[in-house]
């Protein structure tokens, strides 16, 4: 059955065809002729119905099937011409007909049939062009997503330990939505029970979200109880079909996020972007330019895998910094449990380090390592002698050359561990001066590791200010003043003046540390 055509589309398309040139050849124009339930229609009549009933229904029909033109005498003069068409990508049966002045049948029917040819041969080039522009675009389509896999491929990086999933599912939304084409897409994460929106991307900049937050997370929510983990696909979408007053969603794509361990979010695409319709000419397209399909769930789901394999190399790698800081705080609480006058100094250190790194503008990553430094800074301490450590008064000449050993010592403790390779500068040079007259190596100035000199100002405040069993901890305002005094000497001076600026926050740090008690061991009942 063929849908009825307007007259307007039937002139377009006899004008698409070569049908115009036809027309100025013979001098007249044709009917359009349409075949319906195998029934024929005059649709445009340019010369009335005068020949109508030359226009049997068995001939015009027997005319179509074989598609050959055909001129019939009338009259003296007059034939009736009579060219079956049909339109494959329109799915129109249809026949243009007209009737021409002359004497010479068989002529005229030779020149209509030479330019039957010359227009068959300019529809199969018509038709390899859009052959070659759909493969064009279907090529280009490919390069990008291929420009996508390995950008994020360079991102999956565990390098920078910073590199979290909602700072990922921003980069990856600012690519994803333009390939894929479409208007508005979400990353819902649902770690913590209901999807909450998290990342979000449009294909125009706008001051007013498209959609609501909790519309998005309601729906999602709806949506994610009947899908479970596939990924779905809606088009033609009503108002009414979804709820939660969403209006304007036409087509929706949502896929999980989801990794052996957990399900993490969901992938939410909205609306074929208009931009990407129109681009899509080729009448194999047509059908399908305004609808969503394999090709979006598909690039939508490769994504998906790829932030949930991230997500759980985080949390493997996660995993392994808490282990790591763990076995850090096992290696200072032996340390610390050797001298009970100095529990705590290595972790005041730490915050006091941490706090001055920021003040200075380390990154916040570069600050965690300064602060592991500063929590492993007088490990070499170990391999001090206890008469040595535990001495309550002033140090001989050999005993203070044995303290002094405990910066290479600690060097030499911590060198074979790859994960602790940039703790090694600050652990072996915190005691180096800034006019060169420190140890181990006599640095001077900047010669120094800036994870040293660092280490060097607050390590010397919290010694001053901390009790040893020969003498009680200075008070504050002196232990100020031997800072200020070593500025450019002893200390970086501007280092020591960073230090100064933010004492108020040191100071809070002091006041507030507590050293976690040591756990104690409980007797089973077969011991008690």
């Amino acid at each position: 059955m063929t849908t009825p055509v307007a007259i307007p589309e039937m002139e377009t398309l006899k004008r698409a065809r070569g049908v115009g040139e036809l027309e100025r050849l013979l001098g007249t124009e044709f009917d359009v002729w349409v075949r319906s339930e195998e029934v024929w229609e005059c649709l445009g009549a340019f010369h009335g119905q005068t020949y109508t009933d030359f226009l049997v229904s068995d001939r015009l029909e027997t005319l179509w099937k074989s598609q050959q033109p055909s001129v019939e005498e009338i009259e003296s003069g007059q034939c009736l011409v009579v060219i079956p068409k049909k339109d494959l990508s329109q799915r129109i049966a249809y026949a243009l007909t007209c009737v021409v002045e002359t004497d010479s049948p068989g002529v005229l029917l030779f020149a209509i049939e030479q330019s039957d040819l010359v227009n068959q041969h300019e529809e199969e080039l018509e038709r390899l062009r859009e052959e070659n522009t759909a493969f064009l675009r279907q090529v280009s389509e490919d390069f990008e997503e291929l420009t996508f896999l390995r950008s994020m491929a360079e991102h999956l990086t565990l390098e920078d330990s910073n590199q979290g999933l909602t700072r990922l599912t921003d980069y990856t939304l600012s690519l994803l939505g333009q390939i894929v084409g479409v208007e508005h897409l979400y990353f819902l994460d649902s770690r913590e029970g209901q999807p909450r929106v998290q990342a979000a991307w449009s294909e125009t900049a706008r001051d007013i979200p498209a959609f609501e937050a909790w519309q998005l997370e309601a729906l999602t929510q709806d949506l994610s109880e009947v899908m479970g983990e596939r990924p779905l696909v809606r088009n033609s979408i009503h108002v009414e079909d979804l709820g939660h007053r969403l209006q304007g969603i036409k087509e929706l794509v949502i896929v999980p996020v989801s990794s052996t361990i957990a399900q993490l979010g969901w992938l939410l695409a909205i609306n074929r972007s208009g931009r990407q319709a129109a681009l899509c000419t080729e009448v194999s397209w047509k059908l399908s330019q305004h609808e969503l399909g394999t090709r979006e769930a598909s690039l939508l789901c490769t994504a998906a895998a790829m932030l949930a394999s991230h997500a759980n190399n985080l949390s493997l790698l996660e995993e392994r910094e808490n282990l790591l800081v763990s076995v850090v705080r096992t290696l200072v609480s032996a340390v610390d449990s050797r001298d009970p006058y100095t529990c705590g100094h290595s972790e005041r250190v730490a915050l006091y380090a941490k706090r001055l790194a920021e003040e200075i503008g380390l990154a916040d990553e570069e600050c965690e390592k300064i602060y592991l430094t500063g929590l492993l800074h007088d490990l070499g301490k170990i391999g001090i002698s206890d008469s040595v450590l535990k001495k309550c008064g002033p140090l001989s000449g050999e005993e203070f050359a044995e303290i002094q050993r405990h910066p290479d010592l600690g060097w030499a403790i911590l060198q074979e561990l790859e994960q602790f390779a940039y703790v090694l500068p600050g652990v072996l040079h915190h005691h180096e001066r800034y006019d060169g007259k420190g140890y181990p190596d006599n640095l001077p100035g900047e010669e120094t590791p800036l994870a040293g000199r660092l280490l060097a100002v607050v390590d010397s405040f919290d010694a001053m200010t901390s009790d040893r069993p020969y003498r009680a901890g200075m008070p504050l305002e002196k232990a100020l003043e031997i800072l200020g005094d070593g500025a450019g000497t002893q200390w970086d001076a501007q280092l020591v003046d960073k230090f100064l600026r933010i004492l108020p926050d040191i100071l809070e740090i002091r006041g507030s540390y507590r050293r976690p008690p040591l756990p104690t061991r409980k007797l089973a009942e077969s011991e008690s």
